[in-house]
């Protein structure tokens, strides 16, 4: 199997690519995950907006609720001419439970050149799954997971996936909802957290990656408007 090592998108703004763009590697998958739905989901529609830019390329957007907005996708675009055109490329599917996750991605063999596909948010997709913590719904997210895997691998995809986050209740420190079957078989895990609350400055940490350095954290506006710096 070919191994790719740079990534097919581009992230705008500039500071978001800087921090995180190298991670966007295909045939691979990248876990953000925060105590807050409203930071992961603007940071996954900036990101698919981004990808859905690059030429002859198609997108899909894996929604286990009500997260995906076109008025968002708008208001992230330059102008109505190119969120017609972005909007146009990326392909939304609802999905109730980790099983149906699965059959869209699998559909994803028949649907040509797609750059990314972003689930937005795993947790409710686990919900739909079976009750929290047991047996039944770990195996089957590490099904979920392994089937995701041989997918991305043949069609050269990269997936993104938002989830939210507990804290370890010994050592304190955030966990994404999952576990260790979610954290090992991805290759990112990212941390997204409000520094301030009411404020939209918000920290994006590193956690952990593929890459021989991994990049420093930032601290952006993220906000309905965008992301942007805090100068």
């Amino acid at each position: 199997m070919d191994t790719i090592t740079e990534p097919y998108i581009r992230l705008q703004p500039r500071l978001l690519d800087n921090t995180i763009g190298d991670l966007f590697v295909p045939q691979q998958i990248s876990l953000f995950h925060g105590p807050e739905r409203a930071p992961l989901s603007i940071l996954a529609h900036t990101i698919i907006v981004s990808a859905a830019r690059m030429e002859s390329a198609s997108c899909v957007f894996l929604d286990s609720g009500t997260n995906y907005s076109p008025t968002l996708v708008k208001l992230l675009c330059s102008s109505l001419d190119d969120s017609a055109e972005v909007l146009r490329r990326v392909a939304v599917g609802q999905v109730l439970g980790l099983d149906d996750v699965v059959e869209k991605v699998k559909m994803l063999r028949d649907f040509g050149q797609v750059s990314l596909v972003v689930l937005d948010n795993l947790t409710a997709a686990l919900n739909l799954s079976g009750a929290p913590g047991s047996r039944g719904r770990q195996r089957t997210l590490f099904g979920a997971l392994d089937s995701i895997r041989r997918v991305i691998n043949d069609i050269d995809t990269h997936v993104m996936i938002t989830d939210h986050s507990s804290r370890n209740w010994i050592s304190g420190q955030p966990i994404p909802i999952g576990g260790n079957v979610l954290s090992h078989a991805v290759d990112s895990v990212i941390r997204v957290d409000r520094l301030r609350e009411g404020e939209d400055v918000v920290r994006i940490l590193v956690e952990r990656c593929t890459l021989p350095s991994p990049p420093p954290g930032v601290i952006l506006r993220v906000s309905s408007k965008g992301i942007r710096s805090i100068r």
